[in-house]
């Protein structure tokens, strides 16, 4: 009952529980139990009943866990994004790890710009910019992930053994549909036909894959190149919006490549969602020279 958590809360409140602590004590000081308690026990009933319900208190009481879990989500996401950069070979790492180094050495001559001319850009400013590099980064790092998936899945599963599967349970199903009926006959030709189901799904599985494997290569060139547009351009303008504006618009052009990781997810093993938390890719501090 969601009116329960919040009657929790108001309980475990720091304030309460002094409150309470204070008002035993002074009861176990006088020694009027029998005054003291019922007393205690009103006014608790009063607090509870009225910051329990307390419209600001619930919102308030939502916002801290509305943090927690993306805090919790965002922890995830980054030991993911780890596990996913150590599972790629060798040179998808260093084609990431140069994108990442080209961004924080360009963060890092602006700082030092920025420090020379007496123009500090605002925090909150850069922080939002570096949301939106964060983003791409992150989807960056999913699409050469989905490519080192799919060269793995083409190296495993061939249309020809697919086919060639199809083919032979087609024939199998035909033989066994032209025998007599009985319980037996009946059995086979059920397993028969779902096995037929499963491997017509795994050839339009792998259709996809195949159509899509292409999309997925000439996506990366053109994240990697518009991320170092704006790691030189962007984020080293006093401009506000540049960056995020520019992000806006990367972001809206590649809702159909989203879409189709999320396609992909038999090959990859993760989908995309709107809401999905992005873990932070680029460092916040940046230290001068």
């Amino acid at each position: 009952m969601k009116l329960w958590k919040y009657i929790k809360s108001a309980f475990s409140n720091h304030w309460n529980l002094l409150g309470l602590a204070g008002g035993l004590a002074f009861t176990a000081i006088s020694g009027q139990w029998a005054v003291g308690l019922p007393l205690l026990a009103a006014a608790e009933f009063a607090w509870l009943g009225f910051v329990g319900t307390h419209p600001k208190f619930q919102l308030h009481i939502d916002m801290q866990e509305h943090g927690k879990r993306k805090a919790e989500e965002a922890a995830a996401a980054k030991t993911r994004a780890r596990m996913m950069l150590s599972s790629l070979p060798r040179g998808a790492q260093r084609r990431y790890e140069q994108l990442m180094e080209q961004c924080q050495e360009m963060r890092t001559i602006t700082k030092n710009f920025q420090a020379a001319q007496g123009t500090e850009i605002d925090a909150f400013v850069v922080e939002s910019r570096l949301e939106g590099l964060d983003r791409l980064l992150w989807l960056y790092l999913k699409l050469l992930h989905t490519e080192h998936s799919l060269n793995r899945f083409f190296e495993t599963t061939t249309i020809v053994d697919i086919e060639r599967e199809i083919k032979q349970i087609q024939t199998r199903l035909e033989r066994e549909e032209s025998r007599s009926d009985n319980q037996q006959r009946e059995r086979i030709v059920a397993t028969l036909k779902d096995s037929l189901k499963t491997c017509l799904e795994r050839k339009q599985n792998f259709e996809q894959a195949r159509d899509s494997f292409e999309l997925v290569k000439a996506e990366e060139r053109r994240l990697e190149n518009k991320i170092r547009s704006l790691a030189e351009t962007g984020i080293s303008k006093g401009d506000s919006g540049l960056l995020s504006g520019q992000v806006d618009i990367v972001a809206g052009s590649i809702q159909d490549t989203e879409r189709t990781l999320s396609q992909l997810e038999f090959v990859t093993g993760f989908s995309t969602f709107d809401d999905e938390a992005v873990p932070e890719m680029v460092k916040r501090r940046v230290t001068a020279n």
